[in-house]
């Protein structure tokens, strides 16, 4: 009997049936499929929704997506689940995308504790996408005052300041770390009420929180970037580098450092009565800070334009340029021409040759100007590597004549050949000169001959050394005496070595045997 195949059945026959709420409880199931079914169909239906949703609604709606963010594996997953929640904030209108905001915050704030170490990145991941995702949407509304301080409100009152009782403040660490990295990007008009809107929970952070590791976080990753940002921006324009046309965030906080007056709001959060008592030196040494930047770039005398700030409405999408055929074709040729100058074919004479297939088309009047240019390049290329082979061939000849015994004085002493050949017109000389030397002594002229060539032979030969016992024996006192008609007397030092003829021998020194030396007890 044959066994029937199963028919599939859909996992979830309810889920086609399900709208609104009742979606969030299938974000949380263990198949990915019902997930990213559910996430679609709430995407479609949040998109619909005219009012503001419940409270309640809102939470609910984001447990679902938070445990359906951690039931997700593997890097790429994770990164394409935060990017359809990133687009998902996008979507939603102002009024909601409001509430969306705050119940992400809520939400992460609550479940933070449970997080284990290896579930905990994908967290942060989903913090800083969000965070620039925020300041993408604040642009699109061109940085409206009302719209900027509404949000980041929602930032201050459940974020840093909120009233729950989670422990949740890895979610606030996390947001001022990442901030001023995320905010670098963007482009914002560099006016004294955003920067004073978008800074303001952290103003208030320093001066009434009372937690020590949000204090050094906002110090260190935002704060003292900052001025570190505006130094640099004082250098370049003191050593003359342009700048103004990087808009890319660092320039613009460059600015904000240097001409915003920060240093007044931390005087004033100094001084004022609300700033909690340790929080006051922390404040006052950020004045400090930025009241000396300010007066170093005012001492410099160096001025620098704020940049118009251009809205998204305004902006034109860059135009790409289409390729068309012939530009293609004579890429191709470019290409082809480079490999064949890097790797040429050599003819019999020494001279390169390229052979190149032509294809048959028509080519305007740039083409035949560069095909000229090339054959100009080819027939340089050829005569170069053709004197090349011949000051080859005219080294080598040199060469094989500097061999032969002959007193040539036809080259100048600037060439290397006249170079060489002075080197061995020395030692000729030198042997010339014993071989005259000998002759002046009465030395028959056979023997010098043969002397010399015995000379030369040690030369190319390998060490010849002749020893002999009389010439070379020394006594020492640890050995047995030689025999009678050898003995030397031992302050007799041997002769010179038989390598080294006329250099006098050193001194002898005789090593004393070393003995144990026991310890006594």
């Amino acid at each position: 009997m044959k066994k029937r195949p199963r028919e599939r059945k859909p996992s979830h026959p309810s889920l086609e049936s399900a709208a609104g709420p009742a979606l969030i409880k299938y974000l949380a199931s263990c198949n990915p499929r019902v997930r990213s079914q559910s996430l679609q169909l709430i995407q479609s239906w949040l998109a619909a929704q005219p009012q503001i949703l419940a409270e309640s609604d809102i939470r609910r709606l984001w447990k679902g997506l938070f445990y359906c963010l951690w039931h997700s594996d593997k890097t790429p997953n994770q990164v394409a689940l935060i990017n359809r929640l990133t687009s998902l904030f996008l979507s939603l209108r102002p009024p909601l995308s409001l509430e969306f905001f705050r119940g992400f915050l809520v939400t992460l704030r609550r479940e933070w504790p449970g997080i284990d170490r290896l579930r905990l990145d994908k967290f942060y991941l989903l913090i800083r996408r969000f965070l620039r995702v925020l300041f993408e949407f604040l642009r699109s509304r061109d940085w409206d005052l009302e719209v900027v301080r509404g949000y980041i409100n929602v930032l201050d009152e459940n974020g840093f300041f909120a009233d729950d009782k989670h422990r949740g403040n890895g979610v606030n660490y996390h947001v001022a770390s990442v901030f001023l990295e995320e905010f670098k990007g963007i482009d914002f008009p560099v006016k004294k009420e955003v920067v004073d809107a978008i800074l303001k929970p952290f103003f208030a952070v320093t001066s009434k929180s009372e937690d020590k590791i949000l204090l050094g976080k906002v110090k260190s990753c935002l704060f003292d970037e900052l001025v570190k940002l505006g130094k640099e921006l004082l250098a370049q324009k003191s050593s003359g580098v342009s700048c103004e046309g990087n808009n890319n965030g660092g320039f613009l906080l460059g600015i904000v450092a240097l001409k915003m007056g920060l240093s007044k709001n931390f005087y004033e959060i100094g001084s004022s009565v609300e700033c909690i008592q340790g929080n006051r030196k922390l404040a006052l040494g950020l004045y400090q800070d930025f009241q000396k930047l300010e007066k170093e770039f005012e001492s410099s005398g160096i001025e620098i334009v704020i940049p118009e700030y251009a809205s998204a409405a305004d902006e034109v999408p860059q135009l790409i340029p289409l390729e068309t055929h012939d530009s293609k074709s004579d890429l191709q040729d470019q290409k082809e021409s480079e490999k064949s100058e890097t790797n040429p074919r050599k003819d019999m004479n020494g001279g390169d040759v390229k052979k190149r297939k032509k294809k048959k088309r028509k080519t305007p009047s740039n083409a035949v100007e560069s095909d000229e240019g090339a054959t100009i390049a080819l027939n340089s290329n050829v005569v170069i590597s053709n004197l090349q082979k011949q000051f080859e061939r005219v080294a080598e000849k040199e060469t094989d004549s500097t061999m032969m015994i002959i007193d040539d004085d036809s080259y100048s002493s600037d060439t290397p050949l006249a170079s060489m050949k002075q080197c061995k017109r020395k030692r000729r000389r030198t042997t010339e000169g014993t071989g005259r030397s000998d002759q002046g002594k009465d030395v028959d002229p056979h023997t010098a001959v043969d002397e010399s060539d015995a000379s030369e032979k040690q030369r190319t030969s390998g060490k010849k050394v002749r020893f002999s016992m009389k010439n070379n024996l020394v006594w020492k006192p640890q050995n047995p005496l030689p025999p009678e008609n050898l003995r030397l007397p031992p302050s007799v030092a041997p002769r010179g070595s038989a390598l080294k003829k006329g250099v006098p021998p050193g001194p002898i020194i005789e090593m004393v045997p070393l003995e144990k030396k026991f310890k006594q007890n």
